[in-house]
């Protein structure tokens, strides 16, 4: 797909010019062509769609246009126009200031800075908030990791690109045309691998995932690019953070397992549950998971456990039950 020139005019927009040229998308700035102001800067993001290309870039696109379609808040862009698959498919929606958090990662690992606590616990409040939000309109994104995090200069986490997402009250689209694991190997909850989409607690693991890179500059579980690398994450425990950095409190590291356990069930039960315990220090108990399950019999048991899941996609999901955030008493509101 060759790039527009700016200046070309489309369905009532300008192109600009092009802020970024993927491998999935190019984004573009664009204005109305009839010179009517906008209430917010506005990008035009693209897809990369060839002949060649399979059934899952267009998939994609229409999941994203029906996740922006219905989310709302602060923590989403908003949704202007969209294009024709038949013509050319685009998203219009605002173009929100700020940087990814890929770009802020890749700049501190430039200069070998380590994250300050203090700026790990801004940036895992701020999202785990944005994730509140989404979970209470019965969206789960399914492919939350840095490059698709937007810090603002407000303090804000914005979630971009809901290709991936799964709405409660929706046909699952991707489920029911790929019946493969979809995601970033990388960030990709447990659960996922094996098919199950629509739980919350998938995001929350991938958060964990997030907050083990900015607190110890590695990634929990590697970048796996085997399917059987893929699916160690099942049975297999990540390394306590404190072995890739000793002056982490007992208390983060005990936040951060317990987002990366195996079983949903032993992960927190919403995204505002992990934000009170990431500003609420005093209010976490350090039960010791990192030291917990880790002789040879309970690694062969949760081996067996994993060999005998098999990818099987899910049904709808049921409506998500969010819990409400606890206060300091662990008395949900």
């Amino acid at each position: 797909m060759k790039l527009m020139a700016p200046g070309t005019e489309l369905d009532g927009f300008r192109i600009g010019k092009c802020l970024h040229a993927g491998g999935m998308a190019h984004v573009y700035e664009v204005s109305y062509a009839d010179a009517r102001p906008s209430p917010f800067p506005m990008v035009m993001k693209v897809p990369r769609m060839t002949a060649g290309d399979g059934a899952e870039n267009i998939v994609s696109f229409e999941v994203e246009l029906q996740m922006l379609q219905v989310l709302q808040g602060a923590y989403v862009p908003r949704l202007v126009a969209s294009g024709d698959l038949l013509h050319l498919p685009y998203l219009v929606m605002e173009h929100i200031p700020g940087q990814s958090l890929q770009q802020w990662l890749d700049v501190q690992q430039a200069e070998r800075t380590p994250v300050r606590v203090e700026e790990l616990i801004r940036i895992g409040v701020a999202t785990a908030k944005a994730l509140q939000s989404l979970h209470a309109q019965n969206v789960c994104h399914l492919d939350l990791k840095p490059a698709n995090l937007l810090l603002c200069p407000d303090g804000r986490v914005v979630l971009l690109d809901f290709g991936l997402s799964c709405h409660a009250h929706y046909p699952d689209l991707l489920a029911e045309e790929l019946r493969k694991a979809v995601g970033s190997p990388t960030w990709m909850a447990p659960e996922q691998v094996v098919g199950v989409r629509g739980d919350p607690r998938s995001d929350i693991f991938a958060l964990g995932v997030i907050l083990y890179e900015l607190a110890t500059g590695e990634l929990p579980f590697g970048d796996p690019q085997t399917q059987g690398g893929l699916r160690q994450r099942l049975w297999m425990k990540p390394a306590p953070p404190q072995q890739h950095r000793t002056d982490l409190p007992d208390w983060l590291q005990e936040v951060i397992l317990r987002c990366l356990q195996a079983q949903a069930q032993d992960r927190y039960p919403s995204a505002a549950h992990l934000a009170f315990d990431l500003r609420h220090p005093a209010h976490v108990k350090v039960r010791g998971l990192a030291e917990q399950g880790g002789g040879w019999w309970a690694q062969l048991r949760r081996w067996l456990w994993a060999a005998g899941q098999h990818y099987q996609p899910s049904a709808l999901p049921a409506q998500q039950q969010i819990r409400e955030e606890p206060n300091r008493q662990g008395v949900r509101r």
